[in-house]
């Protein structure tokens, strides 16, 4: 359907995600018209997200930064992501 669809994973979209997780995009599976929007509005591959609010009909409210963007449930749909990894700071032992 798209150049950006290679790197689509089966697992999630934007409509699967649990609410006030970071999310990195990895694909948008849209037309090219729609795509462009997605552009216009920061929502490319590699950006980080937030699922804020669900709403009927699929709907979801995203954070990128301090921006909210609605997406329709079919877009919802066609957006592709999987949970970021933040720095292993959980990890690294702790300075004394």
């Amino acid at each position: 359907m798209s150049s950006d669809s290679s790197n689509v994973s089966p697992g999630m979209t934007v409509e699967d995600c649990p609410l006030h997780v970071d999310m990195v995009i990895t694909a948008i599976d849209i037309d090219e018209r729609h795509r462009f929007r997605m552009l216009e509005l920061g929502l490319r591959r590699g950006t980080v997200i937030r699922v804020t609010q669900r709403s009927n009909f699929h709907g979801r409210v995203v954070s990128k930064g301090t921006e909210r963007i609605a997406l329709d449930g079919q877009t919802a749909a066609h957006i592709h992501v999987r949970r970021a990894e933040h720095p292993a700071s959980s990890t690294a032992p702790a300075n004394r």
